[in-house]
């Protein structure tokens, strides 16, 4: 009889497997300890790396053997600044925060792509472009992010103008009706939340004008990877997995699991609208978008003009893709 019972609890977890349309999260492998991975994100990031997070849900992680420990930061380099510290182990973030970093002699290692665009701008329902905020005050998450690096190249390219005014993601929809900013640029779904809170707001350029412009990498502290680098191969593996359930399935069930990670299931449609300002399947560091933003950063001052001479080769001292390709490699 026991092993009927078995048999019939074990045909109860399928059919609610496939029912619900991914795997019950599965425990570490019996007798192999857990790797505690400490891992930064930002406020209002959770549909940026939707890749990990589905991951994390599905069990990918617990199957290698990790257990996230979440740390979340106001940005990307003030998590760079715990990583330094030795208090961060792995964490996603903007490439422009990871080399400006880089080059002030912060080392690290550059495993994967997680997310492309995600640089959304949002404001008044005045406003149709960029161009029509020259000379108007405009809200960024702060000086060494994606976001910001992007409305310094609009001004480049555009010949405009804007006031910069500094605060979380999570503010500037306040501000907005407050009138101390008429727009802002964030990163998702925050930006999407916004809009869902603040119904005078809309998407005023929900991609930012350059194309695949590479956003957020998984980065990793060199000592954490020479300590654990199975914890890390493995890191890289659950993400691809995550990666290719996200493309196999519709988008649909990809935001009901990001929803739960914002811990608010009613947030389904705030996480699709969010989807349509970012790419989260595409593993590999988009090069052309790389050298503008980098190239960007340096005209604007934020890192030495020397580095922009060898971009590929500077950004190819801190890209490690042997996980990645391990990874790749295992699940064909």
């Amino acid at each position: 009889m026991n092993g009927i019972a078995s048999m019939v609890r074990m045909s109860v977890v399928c059919a609610v497997t496939l029912i619900l349309g991914f795997a019950a999260p599965i425990a570490a492998p019996q007798g192999k300890p857990l790797v505690n991975v400490r891992f930064a994100d930002q406020i209002g990031s959770e549909a940026d790396y939707a890749n990990v997070w589905v991951a994390d849900a599905l069990g990918y992680f617990a199957e290698e053997g990790i257990k996230i420990d979440r740390k979340t930061f106001s940005n990307g380099p003030e998590g760079l600044l715990h990583l330094a510290n030795g208090e961060i182990d792995m964490m996603v973030g903007g490439l422009a925060p990871f080399m400006q970093a880089a080059a002030r002699g912060q080392d690290f290692k550059m495993l994967m792509s997680v997310t492309k665009y995600n640089a959304p701008l949002v404001g008044k329902r005045d406003y149709k472009a960029y161009k029509d905020l020259n000379g108007k005050v405009v809200g960024s998450p702060g000086l060494g992010t994606v976001q910001d690096a992007v409305l310094s190249y609009v001004e480049k390219t555009q010949n405009i103008k804007f006031k910069r005014v500094f605060a979380k993601v999570s503010e500037f929809g306040t501000m907005v009706d407050k009138g101390e900013v008429e727009a802002f640029i964030s990163w998702e779904p925050a930006a999407a939340t916004a809009l869902k809170q603040n119904p005078k707001l809309h998407y005023i350029a929900q991609l930012p004008p350059i194309k695949n412009a590479e956003s957020l990498e998984l980065i990793a502290h060199p000592q954490f990877v020479k300590d654990h680098p199975q914890a890390v191969a493995g890191f890289v593996r659950a993400t691809v997995r995550g990666i290719e359930w996200i493309k196999k399935n519709p988008k649909q069930k990809t935001a009901e699991i990001v929803a739960k990670k914002m811990n608010d299931p009613t947030a389904v449609p705030v996480v699709l609208n969010a989807m349509n300002s970012i790419i989260v399947t595409d593993p590999r560091v988009d090069m052309p978008s790389t050298r503008i933003i980098l190239q960007t950063i340096a005209d604007a001052g934020k890192i030495p003009p020397e580095y922009a001479k060898d971009i590929d080769g500077w950004i190819g001292k801190y890209i490690d893709y042997s996980y990645l390709e391990r990874a790749e490699k295992s699940l064909k």
